[in-house]
């Protein structure tokens, strides 16, 4: 089977790192045709309250965000969150929600260091009207203070075994 190293892509999905949500962020559409399956990873440390996160994702038929919807796809999630640090949190917190493009944070994700994950398969996407480009959006319920975060977008099960190394960046 191999290293997973060589049966993923990872992408900043911010394009610079960690960025500010104190203004709401659009992240960059990444073409997934090549790929199956897509883990998301938002973590954002303690900053003020009533800063909390809203993280959604969308679809588009262009890489540049042409015609845009929701993808409504995430039924679960994932979080850990805690006062300080993540280290003492060793089981993630299983979520449920009817299918949405939208996962919002709680009453206190804005104030404790949190860590959300996404995991979603691509086979809903709208590829017969030229759908293939994942995109997403993080904003805040309150600009009170600025919020520094990261996101990161693991794409695995390619479609193409042999071209693993095909990007997702057009």
């Amino acid at each position: 089977m191999g290293k997973i190293v060589e049966q993923i892509q990872v992408i900043d999905w911010t394009g610079v790192g960690t960025i500010d949500i104190d203004t709401d962020r659009v992240l960059d559409y990444i073409d997934v045709r090549n790929y199956r399956r897509a883990l998301v990873i938002f973590n954002s440390p303690a900053g003020t309250a009533a800063d909390d996160w809203n993280f959604t994702v969308r679809q588009a038929d262009t890489i540049s965000g042409g015609n845009v919807k929701d993808y409504d796809v995430i039924s679960e999630y994932w979080t850990k969150q805690a006062a300080t640090n993540l280290l003492s949190t060793e089981i993630f917190t299983r979520s449920t929600q009817t299918a949405d493009a939208l996962v919002s944070g709680d009453a206190t994700s804005a104030e404790e260091v949190g860590l959300l994950l996404l995991d979603f398969d691509f086979t809903l996407m709208d590829t017969a009207n030229g759908f293939v480009f994942l995109g997403g959006a993080i904003t805040q319920d309150a600009s009170n203070a600025a919020q520094v975060c990261a996101c990161n977008l693991m794409l695995y099960e390619p479609r193409y075994p042999q071209a693993i190394t095909v990007t997702a960046i057009a």
